[in-house]
C-alpha cells in the first residue's frame, strides 16, 4: 500500500530555492530507502508556470501542484490553502511544511483534525521564535499555541536548533538534521573538457561559486577579490554557477567584471540542474554568503575534494569550514583575498585540505542517513538498508510519468523506418513459476534461420541479450559471430530472476525489474551491461526490461549507465500482475524522450487499436474490452470478430500476417514513421514458446517475417533501419496524440507471461 508525504513550499520552479533543490535530491534517496512512500509537493506562492513541464525536474516527486495560477493577495491565498487542505489532506499521512506558509494556521488545524502528522522546517532565519516575533505582540500567545499543532520541528543548523529548543519545544519533538549531499562519480574526461571550455590549463587555479546570484549570497565579493588573486596567480579564473535571482544585482555584477578587466576571466554559467561537473572541474570553492541556514554547496564542495573559503557564519558552518583543516573561514574582504591567494599558490595545501574535507563530508553529511532521518520523522521506517552507500542516481527521467515526455516524430513525408528487436534469452516454460535454474540458451544456435530472411531484405536486427545468453558460450558464440560480421547489433535485456546479484525472492512480482528496490534494479542492470561489454567488446546502448517491467527509477538507472534508448514499453499490453498496468494503456507507440534534456529516448514496440471503434476507444474503454473478465466472457473475441476493436502488436508471435499488415497500414496513415518489430529468440526452435510448437509453425514464422518485410518495403515504401537512425537521425519534436493498438481474437497466447 502506498503511503504519501505532502511537502509544502512557498516557492518552486521556475523560481529557484535551495530548499526546493534539497527536496529534489533528498526525495530521490528517500525513494531508494522506502519505495512504498510517495512524495508530493504543494507550492503556495509561485504561480503555476505557463510551461507545464517547468516543474518536471525531479521524477521522485510524484506530483507538483501550484495553488494559484497568478499572484494573489495574502487573504485569498490563505483561503485557497485552507480549502485545498480540506479537500485533499486525507490523501496524505504526513504533511511537511518546509516553509511557514499559513499565517492564520487554518490549514495546519485542518491537517491535525484529519489526524495527519505535521512537520515544520527551519532552513534560513525562520526558527519558531523568529516566526513568532513577526506577529503583533497581542497575537503572540495565540501564535505560540498555533505552532503547538506540529508534531515535529526540523532545524538544519545548530543555530536554528538551539533557537527552537530555547523556545520550549520538547527535545523529543526537535530534530537537528543537516542537509545531506549526494556526489555522483565524475565522468571520464569531464574535468578536462570543462576546463578547456574555460580556457584553463591543467595547473591554472579555478575558483568556483555555486548559488543564486543575489545580494545575500554576495558573489560580488569574489569578483572584487580576483584582481588581488591574479597579481600572484595570473592564470586564476572564477566560475559563478547559479541562476540570476536579482536583475539589478546581476547588472552590477556584470558591470564590475567589465570595469575590473575580468571579461573572459570570470564565467557566469547560469543555473545548472546538475552542478557536479563544475565541482569536478574546479580547484577551490569560494562562498561569501552573508546568511545561510546551512549552505549545502559548501559540504558538496568538500565531498568533491575541494578546499573551501567561506564567510564565517557562527552556528551554521563552523563544524565543516575548519581553519587549516578543510579550508579557511573569513570575516572581511582582506581575509577572503588572503585565504584565496594562499590556496591559489599552494597545490599541496589544496590537496591536503581537500582530502580532509572529503572525509568529513562523507562521515557527517551522507544523504542516505539524512533521508532515513526524515522518513523516521515522518513516521515511516526505511525498508532498505541505510548502511549501504547511495546509488548516485539522479531523478530526471521517467518511463511512465508523462510530465517528462517530449514526442519525437518524423516529418509526414519521410520514409517509414522499421527496427527489428529480438529478445535474446533463455528457454523456459512460460506457464510455470520462474526458476533460476532455467538457463538453457541452446536456441541461440538456431538464429541463422531468421538471418536467411534478414539477408534478403537488408535487415540488421538488434539482439537484446540477457545474462544467461551473455554468460554461456552456447548463447554468446552465435551472437559474437553475427556481430563481428556486421549482421547484428547488441543491446541489453534484463530478466531479474536469472541476472545477478541474486538478493531477491523469486516470484511473480520480482520478475518485473522495475518492482525491485532501485539499488537492486541498478545492480542487475549494471552487472548485465558490464558483462555484455566484456563479452562482445561494445557497450550496449539500448535496453529493455524483461516482461516490459520498467519502474519509477528505470529511466534514471539507464541514464546513469549511459544508455541512449529504452524499449520497455509495449503499449496496450501490460503483463499480468505488472505493477503499473494503466500506463500501458495511456501511452502510444511513437518514440518520445524520457527526460527534459533529451538524452534518453523511448522507442516502444509498435502496437495499436484497430477496428471501427479504434478512433473512439480511449484507454479506459480499451481496458474494459481487453481485461481478463472480458476475455472470459467472450467480449474480447466478439469485438475482434465483428471488426469493432482489436489490439495488434507488430510481432510474428501469435499475430496473423494479415493483422500485422493492417496494423502497419493504419499506423502509417495515422502519421507513424517509426515501426518496431519484436519477438523472442527461443521461438526459432520448436517447442520453446507457445507460438512455435512444431516445424510447420517455424516455417510459418519465417514466412511471416519474409512476407512482412516485403510488404513494408513495397506497400509502405519503407526500409529496415538501425536504432541509431531513430535516436540520432534528423527527427524533430512535435505534438503527438496518444495511440492505441489492436489485438487478436486468439489472444490466449499473446496475453501470456510476456
Amino acid at each position: 500500500m502506498k503511503r504519501r508525504v505532502l511537502h509544502v513550499l512557498k516557492y518552486y520552479r521556475p523560481a529557484f530555492t535551495g530548499e526546493g533543490v534539497f527536496l529534489e535530491r533528498c526525495s530521490a534517496v528517500m525513494q531508494e530507502l522506502a519505495p512504498e512512500v510517495e512524495h508530493h509537493l504543494l507550492v503556495t506562492h509561485t504561480p503555476r508556470p505557463a510551461d507545464a513541464g517547468a516543474s518536471a525536474v525531479c521524477s521522485t516527486i510524484a506530483s507538483v501542484t501550484y495553488l494559484t495560477e497568478r499572484r494573489v493577495g495574502n487573504a485569498a491565498r490563505y483561503a485557497r490553502l485552507a480549502a485545498w487542505f480540506a479537500w485533499h489532506v486525507r490523501r496524505f499521512q504526513t504533511v511537511h511544511m518546509r516553509t511557514h506558509a499559513d499565517w492564520y494556521f487554518l490549514s495546519y488545524a485542518i491537517a491535525r483534525l484529519a489526524g495527519r502528522r505535521l512537520v515544520l522546517s527551519a532552513t534560513l532565519d525562520d526558527s519558531v521564535p523568529t516566526l513568532v516575533s513577526q506577529y503583533r505582540p497581542a497575537l503572540r500567545r495565540l501564535v505560540r499555541w498555533g505552532f503547538r499543532l506540529f508534531h515535529a520541528f526540523v532545524s538544519i543548523s545548530p543555530k536554528l536548533h538551539g533557537e527552537t529548543l530555547g523556545f520550549g519545544i520538547p527535545t523529543a519533538s526537535a530534530h537537528l538534521v543537516p542537509c545531506g549531499i549526494v556526489v555522483p562519480p565524475p565522468r571520464p574526461g569531464q574535468r578536462e573538457h570543462i576546463r578547456a571550455e574555460l580556457g584553463a590549463g591543467p595547473d591554472d587555479p579555478v575558483f568556483l561559486f555555486v548559488g543564486g546570484l543575489c545580494e545575500r549570497k554576495d558573489p560580488l565579493a569574489l569578483v572584487e577579490a580576483m584582481p588581488a588573486i591574479r597579481r600572484v596567480a595570473p592564470a586564476a579564473r572564477l566560475v559563478l554557477v547559479g541562476p540570476e535571482l536579482e536583475p539589478s544585482y546581476v547588472a552590477l555584477l556584470k558591470a564590475r567584471i567589465s570595469a575590473l578587466g575580468l571579461a573572459g576571466i570570470v564565467t557566469m554559467t547560469g543555473e545548472k540542474l546538475d552542478p557536479h561537473p563544475w565541482f569536478d572541474a574546479a580547484d577551490v570553492m569560494l562562498f561569501a554568503s552573508r546568511l545561510e541556514g546551512f549552505g549545502t554547496v559548501v559540504p558538496e564542495a568538500l565531498a568533491h575534494g575541494l578546499p573551501v573559503v567561506a564567510r564565517r557564519l557562527p552556528g551554521v558552518n563552523e563544524e565543516f569550514v575548519v581553519d587549516g583543516e578543510t579550508g579557511f573561514a573569513f570575516s572581511d574582504q582582506g581575509g577572503l583575498e588572503a585565504a584565496a591567494i594562499r590556496l591559489a599558490t599552494d597545490r599541496a595545501l589544496r590537496a591536503r585540505l581537500g582530502a580532509n574535507g572529503r572525509r568529513l563530508a562523507e562521515s557527517k553529511f551522507g544523504m542516505r542517513a539524512v533521508a532515513a532521518r526524515y522518513l523516521e520523522i515522518y513516521g515511516f521506517s526505511p525498508s532498505q538498508s541505510v548502511e549501504a552507500p547511495t546509488t548516485g542516481l539522479a531523478a530526471t527521467a521517467a518511463v511512465f510519468d508523462r510530465r517528462y515526455h517530449t514526442p519525437l516524430e518524423h516529418p509526414a513525408a519521410s520514409q517509414p523506418l522499421l527496427v527489428t528487436m529480438i529478445d535474446a534469452e533463455e528457454s523456459f516454460d512460460w506457464s510455470k513459476p520462474f526458476d533460476r535454474r532455467n538457463v538453457d540458451v541452446s536456441a541461440m544456435a538456431a538464429q541463422h534461420l531468421a538471418h536467411r530472411v534478414f539477408e534478403r531484405h537488408g535487415v540488421v536486427p538488434l539482439y537484446l541479450a540477457d545474462y544467461p545468453v551473455a554468460d554461456q558460450d552456447a548463447g554468446r558464440a552465435p551472437l559474437r559471430e553475427l556481430i563481428a560480421s556486421g549482421a547484428a547489433e547488441i543491446g541489453a535485456h534484463v530478466h531479474p530472476w536469472v541476472t545477478p546479484p541474486f538478493l531477491e525472492e523469486v516470484n511473480d512480482a520480482n520478475s518485473f525489474s522495475g518492482h525491485l528496490p532501485p539499488r537492486l534494479e541498478l545492480a542487475k542492470a549494471e552487472r548485465l551491461t558490464d558483462r555484455l561489454e566484456e563479452v562482445f567488446g561494445v557497450r550496449p546502448r539500448v535496453y529493455r526490461s524483461g516482461r516490459f517491467g520498467a519502474g519509477p527509477r528505470t529511466a534514471d538507472i539507464l541514464k546513469h549507465l549511459g544508455y541512449e534508448v529504452d524499449s520497455s514499453l509495449l503499449p496496450l499490453w501490460p503483463a499480468p500482475n505488472c505493477p503499473n498496468p494503466g500506463e500501458f494503456w495511456a501511452l502510444g507507440s511513437r518514440p518520445f524522450w524520457l527526460d527534459r534534456e533529451k538524452t534518453l529516448l523511448e522507442v516502444p514496440v509498435s502496437s495499436a487499436l484497430v477496428g471501427q471503434l479504434a478512433g473512439l476507444a480511449g484507454p479506459r474503454l480499451a481496458r474494459v474490452f481487453f481485461d481478463r473478465i472480458s476475455g472470459r466472457l467472450g467480449l474480447t473475441g466478439l469485438a475482434a470478430w465483428t471488426g469493432m476493436l482489436q489490439r495488434v502488436r507488430l510481432s510474428p508471435e501469435g499475430i496473423p500476417i494479415g493483422e500485422a499488415k493492417r496494423l502497419a497500414r493504419e499506423m502509417y496513415n495515422a502519421g507513424h514513421r517509426v515501426f518496431v518489430l519484436t519477438y523472442h529468440s527461443p521461438s526459432l526452435e520448436p517447442g520453446n514458446t507457445p507460438y512455435v510448437r512444431t516445424k510447420t509453425d517455424l516455417d510459418r514464422f519465417l514466412h511471416w517475417l519474409d512476407e512482412f518485410y516485403a510488404f513494408f518495403r513495397e506497400d509502405l515504401g519503407g526500409r529496415p533501419a538501425s536504432w541509431r537512425e531513430i535516436r540520432h537521425g534528423s527527427l524533430s519534436a512535435g505534438s503527438c496524440a496518444p495511440e492505441t493498438t489492436e489485438a487478436m481474437a486468439s489472444s490466449t497466447l499473446v496475453g501470456t507471461r510476456r
